[in-house]
């Protein structure tokens, strides 16, 4: 039996109201019936809330840059000007550039977290910047893999100066995030602290690449169940976020480690990690203008994320076969496209997916109201929550 969409005007109808960027919806519903063990949304949110950063993120911007940069200084070959232009500070030719270079997530959250700590940021700097050369290598190579010409709205570096260079720009920005980390000694941090400090990176940037081997691997199998995908984002994107925040906060306490406090805080950051990348998944399908990617990317990409994974197996009948259809086809169309919306659509797979980011939340929550934080870095984190569970880019 061939699967029919049924509701063609209610897909557009939701598309456009996804597009609708002064406005977003809230994720006070339900969580799809049809998912096994999913927790009904206990929090309702406003309709009309900010969806830009929070405002914390402008007061560490401008130090976090020019750490970045002094790690460049002195460093000539060509190879550097692809790590500037990635970075967002210059173009393809060399010129200086006003674009962005992302949202520095993670330096952000390794100073807040020597500040909820009650120590200075910057005494965590050394740890910030080597997690965004880490991260920013990870998504130079990630970008080759996936064949990604654009990141950011600009070409990436594979695209603009080719596959080989792209390997070696990211190979080369991981050695500098490395070199980033042997300066935790000068910045006044007990050498046995800076050196478990490094070892944690290490083996957390090693988690990190498993999570991406995992993802490559996902996309040749049939089915993935939401257990092995919690554990492939947990490693490719929760691993660094996590680690933000416990470095930050280990190497930032004024009189050495308090490792209780620290605990409490990387687990804040665990959940911060998932949903981190469970949004990413909702936006994947469903962003749009905002994100620079059509409604339906990763379903054309047949990428096996949270609402494929979703879809895949909790479909049944007639959807159940147009869905592994779709997913074991060499291309898709438009067509194919359209037609696993809709199958998502009738699951309500957004909504699910959605409900696991909020119950995260929830648990993050719990921890950040039993924690003693300094300053006003309690509301910071309660924010960039708030933010991540509704980001539309």
């Amino acid at each position: 039996m061939k699967y029919r969409p049924k509701l063609a005007a209610r897909h557009r109808h939701r598309v456009g109201k996804l597009l609708r960027l002064n406005r977003f919806r809230p994720h006070g519903d339900t969580a799809a019936s049809t998912t096994t063990g999913s927790a009904s949304l206990s929090t309702t949110r406003n309709e009309t809330r900010s969806i830009s950063l929070p405002a914390f993120f402008s007061r560490y911007q401008q130090p976090i840059d020019a750490a970045l940069k002094a790690e460049l200084e002195g460093l000539s070959l060509p190879l550097y000007e692809t790590h500037s232009y990635y970075m967002g500070w210059t173009d393809t030719d060399g010129t200086p550039s006003s674009n962005s270079g992302g949202k520095r997530l993670r330096p952000t959250l390794s100073l807040l977290a020597a500040e909820a700590a009650g120590g200075e940021p910057e005494s965590a700097m050394p740890v910030a910047v080597s997690l965004e050369y880490v991260h920013n290598f990870s998504l130079i190579h990630d970008d080759l893999e996936d064949q990604d010409r654009i990141r950011h709205h600009r070409p990436t570096v594979w695209a603009v100066w080719g596959e080989a260079t792209a390997i070696v720009s990211g190979n080369a920005m991981l050695k500098i995030a490395d070199r980033a980390m042997e300066r935790l000694s000068e910045s006044g941090v007990d050498p046995e602290v800076a050196l478990e400090a490094q070892h944690s990176l290490t083996a957390n940037y090693l988690r990190m690449m498993e999570g991406q081997y995992l993802d490559i691997q996902f996309e040749s199998l049939a089915s993935v169940t939401v257990d092995q995908y919690l554990d492939m984002i947990e490693r490719k994107t929760g691993a660094l976020i996590e680690t933000a925040v416990f470095l930050g906060s280990l190497v930032g306490r004024p009189g050495g480690p308090d490792r209780q406090f620290s605990a409490g805080l990387r687990s804040v950051g665990y959940e911060l990690g998932r949903i981190f990348q469970i949004r990413d998944d909702i936006l994947g399908v469903w962003g749009g203008q905002e994100t620079g990617k059509p409604v339906g990317a990763d379903i054309q990409r047949k990428k096996k994320a949270l609402p494929a994974v979703h879809a895949l197996n909790m479909a049944a009948g007639a959807s159940k076969e147009r869905i592994t259809e779709i997913f074991a086809k060499d291309e898709l169309s438009g067509a194919d496209v359209e037609d696993a919306l809709q199958v998502m659509d009738d699951l309500q797979t957004q909504d699910y997916c959605q409900s696991l980011a909020d119950n995260r939340w929830m648990r993050a929550q719990g921890v950040i109201k039993s924690l003693e934080l300094a300053g006003d870095t309690a509301r910071d984190l309660e924010d960039l929550g708030e933010f991540l569970l509704i980001r539309t880019s």
